[in-house]
């Protein structure tokens, strides 16, 4: 999308450094000006092909939380006395179905979380033997950093059963800033 602005940028400055170059009487300064000018725009596509749009598989156990308890996990006030399945709508079925909250512990009491308006979800969850469940993620990072991410299955639960994120309604963090960062990081953090 942006390549033809980067290419055309680094022309003009490459340009613009040449124009320089000739009214400097300094030599030395005049093939550094030049080197940067015929090098910078090779340099940066290089850079952003080695280190740019990595993907990733992750997978983290997370704890999963149904009804009431994800109400009061998500701090929903008006809803605080709610004990059974709670009904929220969702975006893509529009109709009320139970909430789900899958949410993992990052260290020094941040967590990670992932809400969803799901009946099939909440049935899948009841019917595992604990209250975790193994979560895989698809990432793609840029220099490190994540871009974005793809959640891929829960559990048992993936695309077989279709549809996973058509059900997601809340995606977040508590207690800290960057939430992207912080819960993908390059580095695979101990839970």
């Amino acid at each position: 999308m942006l390549i033809p602005v980067y290419i055309v940028g680094f022309i003009v400055g490459g340009l613009v450094l040449f124009a320089i170059a000739q009214r400097i009487p300094n030599r030395i300064a005049k093939i550094w000006l030049r080197t940067i000018g015929v090098l910078a725009g090779p340099v940066f596509f290089l850079a952003m092909a080695i280190f740019s749009s990595w993907e990733r598989e992750r997978t983290y156990e997370m704890e999963w939380l149904i009804g009431g308890p994800a109400v009061k996990y998500l701090r929903i006030k008006k809803y605080d006395n709610y004990t059974d399945n709670f009904p929220v709508t969702s975006p893509v079925a529009r109709k009320q179905e139970d909430l789900v909250v899958l949410k993992r512990n990052i260290g020094n009491n941040r967590e990670c979380y992932s809400g969803f308006a799901s009946d099939a979800l909440a049935h899948y969850l009841e019917g595992l033997p604990a209250g975790r469940v193994e979560v895989r993620y698809r990432l793609i990072y840029d220099f490190y950093l994540p871009r974005s991410y793809m959640l891929e299955s829960i559990g048992d639960f993936g695309r077989p059963h279709g549809g996973i994120e058509d059900g997601l309604t809340v995606d977040g963090k508590r207690d800290f800033q960057n939430a992207l960062r912080s819960c993908f990081s390059w580095e695979v953090l101990p839970t």
